[in-house]
C-alpha cells in the first residue's frame, strides 16, 4: 500500500483527523496508520516559510534543487535537537 493513502478511502480531512486520533495506531489489518502525505508536505512548507519570512508562492517559485534541499533539512531534524 501506497504511504499517506487513507486506508479506507475518504477524504484528506478524514486522514488527517484519524492520524491525529490514533497517531501510530494501525488498521485491523495491522496496517500502521500513516501522517497524509500531503500533510507533512505542507508543514514542511510552513515551516520553512515561516522560518524564512516568505509567502509559500514564494517559496515554490524557487528551484527545485532549493526546495529539496530545505525539505532534507527539515526532515532530518531531531524533536530535541538542541544544536540549532
Amino acid at each position: 500500500m501506497e504511504r499517506g493513502r487513507d486506508h479506507g478511502g475518504g477524504s484528506l480531512s478524514l486522514g488527517i483527523a484519524r492520524w491525529k486520533a490514533v497517531r501510530g495506531g494501525t488498521y485491523q489489518d495491522g496496517t500502521p496508520i500513516t501522517k497524509p502525505v500531503e500533510l507533512e508536505l505542507a508543514e514542511i512548507l510552513d515551516s520553512i516559510c515561516q522560518r524564512y519570512s516568505c509567502l509559500p508562492s514564494q517559496l515554490l517559485a524557487e528551484d527545485v534543487g532549493i526546495l529539496r534541499m530545505l525539505a532534507i533539512v527539515s526532515e532530518g531534524k531531531v524533536e530535541d535537537d538542541k544544536s540549532g
